[in-house]
């Protein structure tokens, strides 16, 4: 991997996870040192994150983790809300056969999930999480909104690891929900989807 692609990785990864929150001053040369490179590749990855909206820089300072606001927080989930329901639309219209493919992949998520949640590793859980959702938008029929979702995963890891950070006793209820997403689509009842995904969407949007 080249040396600015890693560094690009290293920092965004540390953003996504929550370990560099919102409003954090960084450097490239802390950055560089950490990974034993120049500071010329670290420069390249800090301005790729900025166009990204991960960074904003100031020249001879450094850079500094943009806060999530208001705005992107809303922007995200409506845009969520409405791949997931269309997805979901999409899934529940298909045979049995192809929705039990489906739901089988989300079970063993939901596995993985509990698994992480009793090791402790929350990182993992909210990797998964964007994971569970975005196999739902794989799905749903219309692969423009598939890649917008793809966009949308890493604010949405971001988001989950800032709520689990400040209330980890929610991602079981969180686990609960995706059960009971997955019940909805093995029946194909889209309605039960629908109530389920809206009540799941505003209690991660009101952790942040």
């Amino acid at each position: 991997m080249p040396a600015a692609e890693r560094a690009y990785e290293h920092v965004k990864a540390r953003i996504i996870s929550g370990q560099l929150p919102g409003g954090e001053m960084i450097s490239e040369g802390e950055i560089a040192a950490a990974l034993e490179m120049s500071r010329t590749p670290v420069r390249e990855a800090f301005l790729r994150l900025e166009v990204e909206g991960f960074l904003t820089l100031y020249p001879k300072r450094g850079a500094v983790v943009t806060p999530i606001s208001a705005d992107e927080v809303r922007e995200v989930y409506e845009a969520r809300l409405v791949i997931d329901r269309h997805a979901a639309a999409f899934l529940c219209e298909q045979p049995k056969a192809t929705r039990r493919n489906v739901t089988n992949q989300l079970q063993h998520i939901v596995d993985k999930q509990n698994a992480a949640l009793d090791a402790g590793d929350l990182a993992g859980y909210a990797g998964l999480d964007a994971e569970f959702h975005q196999t739902i938008m794989d799905h749903g029929g219309n692969s423009i909104l598939a890649q917008l979702g793809h966009s949308l995963r890493e604010r949405q890891q971001r988001f989950t690891a800032t709520a689990l950070r400040r209330n980890i006793a929610t991602a079981r209820e969180f686990v609960s929900s995706h059960a009971r997403l997955i019940d909805a689509l093995a029946r194909g009842d889209r309605s039960a989807y629908d109530r389920e995904i809206t009540t799941h969407l505003n209690l991660s949007r009101n952790q942040l």
